[in-house]
């Protein structure tokens, strides 16, 4: 039987980027850049007058760690991730629910770490880097199955993308990607009008490359979400497109393929900026309602609950809307269970939370919440 690497595709070594877009440009897609930058904008805004976004927008950022990874080969939910955190039994392995966390933990670790273009406070923040890049792949792959795939270091071997029986694509040889990465970066500061496009290069590009020996793809798309903060076209980092890559997963790999096979660049971006728009609409309407409803919970539980720890419930709620008592009380630091309790009752009573039938473990949740996100 044949090796499947001796008929494995030469590797693609992709022109260094900026592209040329002279001959790429055309009405359509000056049309769909006009629309995208419409719907970023609205979204941009809703943003940027909320108080405390990243807290509303939490629940939207656990439905992109579940997209990302479903494009792996993952079967979690959204429920079987909350639930996993609860400590409630879940069909999933271990390996694929640490992973889903690990994506989260890379992405909150880049909030923290990186500035943005024109930021120049000496507050110890760094660029979006290929520092930064490595430093999310070795979160990304702690304790989980790639965890023996050099995390956090860019490969030192070729690899191959396609299944176990046939190869469809050789990226970059390793003895080029610390240039190509290089090349990558100087792109990612250059001063460039349309972001949008610019950033279509970098995802298409940094997936080429394939840089790391495992999960290229899901730090290939926290890059889009980090891009657009760090060039200062959003406010935070909340905007995600996995779940439009996953609808059509074979579209997605297809037009990528298309960039490498017919250098395919304006199908590329035609269907990248339409992503933009379609997600941008979602988003946008997603936001709205979990701020509708955070502020709607909000006059309700001042009005009707006399306590001190009521809107950091609430807060916690929007990170957790499955949760045990046990992982409340940890998070505010309330000393008594009955404190908890009290809340937790109040809290039902207002129609915000519903119980499992459990009472000696019961786990509650927010329903409002998780039937946004579906």
């Amino acid at each position: 039987m044949n090796n499947i690497f001796d008929n494995a595709p030469s590797p693609f070594i992709p022109n260094k980027l900026p592209i040329d877009i002279s001959t790429i440009i055309d009405i359509d897609i000056i049309d769909l850049l006009s629309q995208a930058s419409m719907e970023m904008g609205t979204y941009s805004g809703l943003l940027k007058n909320t108080i405390n976004p990243m807290l509303l927008i939490s629940p939207l950022l656990i439905q992109e760690t579940i997209s990302s990874s479903a494009l792996e080969g993952t079967h979690a939910t959204i429920e079987d991730f909350y639930n996993y955190e609860a400590g409630n039994k879940v069909d999933i392995e271990k390996d694929e629910m640490t992973e889903i966390g690990n994506y989260r933990k890379a992405l909150y670790y880049a909030i923290d770490s990186i500035s943005t273009v024109n930021d120049t406070s000496s507050n110890g923040k760094l660029p979006l880097t290929s520092r930064i890049i490595k430093e999310m792949h070795k979160i990304l792959l702690s304790n989980v199955r790639g965890k023996n795939k050099s995390p956090g270091e860019f490969k030192k071997e070729q690899n191959y993308i396609g299944s176990k029986d046939t190869i469809s694509f050789t990226p970059l040889p390793p003895e080029l990607t610390d240039e190509y990465m290089y090349n990558l970066e100087n792109y990612i500061h250059q001063d460039d009008k349309k972001i949008l496009i610019q950033i279509a290069f970098i995802h298409a590009q940094f997936e080429m490359i394939h840089p790391f020996k495992d999960g290229n793809g899901r730090i290939g798309r926290l890059l889009i979400p980090l891009f657009l903060y760090y060039k200062e076209y959003l406010p935070y980092p909340t905007f995600y497109m996995s779940k439009y890559f996953e609808a059509d997963r074979a579209l997605y790999l297809q037009k990528l393929s298309n960039i490498s096979k017919n250098n395919e660049w304006k199908e590329w971006i035609k269907y990248f900026l339409e992503g933009i728009i379609s997600q941008s609409k979602i988003n946008t309407k997603k936001a709205q309602y979990l701020i509708y409803l955070y502020n709607t919970f909000k006059e309700k539980v001042l009005k009707n609950i006399n306590s001190k720890y009521s809107v950091q419930v609430l807060d916690f709620i929007f990170e957790q809307p499955i949760f045990k008592a046990k992982q409340l009380k940890n998070k505010l630091g309330i000393g008594t269970n009955t404190t908890i309790y009290n809340l937790l009752n109040n809290f039902m009573k207002l129609g915000i939370l519903k119980k499992t039938n459990d009472e000696r473990n019961a786990t509650y949740i927010c329903v409002e919440i998780l039937e946004n996100l579906d």
